[in-house]
């Protein structure tokens, strides 16, 4: 049976490698647009729902959505690019600090929120939180890329997106049917985090992973994310 999987935070065209790789892996696929799209828009053989970030009725519809076409839901893929917002996260300003929270706090909070009650119910699934990271004032080089540090506000949402993967993955490790994954993509190219991130969900199966996994790393295999 096709697992179900739900994509969010990279929304469709931008991260249609997420959903291509996705269905050539076997998968069911519905990959969220970006608020105000016309949601007859859509990749082959993939649903789509425009999200509207800061609305915990949007993620909840989101879910809902997915599991009406598909009859279930296995997996459910939050992606952080903060390279990727860069561009349209850049005034510190109190409007520029409103649309980052709203859209990249509130946003994932609440669709994290709403896959783990979905799984809960469920008996099953996996959460998986997938950051590309951008270097912020604070910590320059920490991605080790040479380029100008994020927007405060952006900062400040990219904190808490680790923070929000962190204390799922240490809240729900142990005695929980479900599983979070942490992955920590050092690449530019969705393509190679696709490639190698459905053979290893699947590999995986019903194993816990409770830290952050890089790109590339094999079964088994943790990193801090300080180091």
């Amino acid at each position: 049976m096709k697992k179900t999987t739900l994509i969010a935070g990279k929304d469709y065209p931008a991260g249609t490698a997420y959903s291509t790789f996705a269905v050539e892996a076997g998968r069911n696929v519905l990959i969220t647009l970006p608020s105000g799209i016309d949601s007859d828009i859509s990749p082959l053989n993939t649903e789509t729902m425009a999200w509207n970030r800061p609305s915990p009725i949007s993620a909840r519809g989101a879910v809902l959505k997915a599991t009406n076409a598909y009859k279930t839901l296995d997996e459910v893929i939050l992606i952080f690019d903060a390279q990727f917002f860069a561009p349209d996260y850049t005034s510190n300003s109190i409007e520029g600090i409103s649309h980052s929270v709203d859209d990249l706090i509130l946003g994932y909070s609440y669709m994290a929120y709403e896959a783990i009650t979905y799984f809960e119910k469920q008996g099953s699934g996996r959460l998986v939180f997938i950051l590309k990271y951008a270097p912020t004032s604070a910590n320059p080089v920490r991605s080790g890329l040479d380029v100008r540090p994020t927007s405060i506000p952006l900062a400040v949402a990219q904190d808490a997106f680790i923070a929000l993967a962190e204390n799922y993955a240490a809240r729900f490790q142990n005695g929980n049917p479900f599983q979070i994954t942490l992955v920590r993509a050092d690449t530019n190219s969705d393509s190679e985090i696709c490639t190698w991130l459905f053979p290893y969900l699947n590999d995986l199966q019903d194993r816990k992973t409770t830290d952050w996994l890089k790109v590339g790393t094999k079964t088994g295999r943790v990193f801090s994310f300080l180091k």
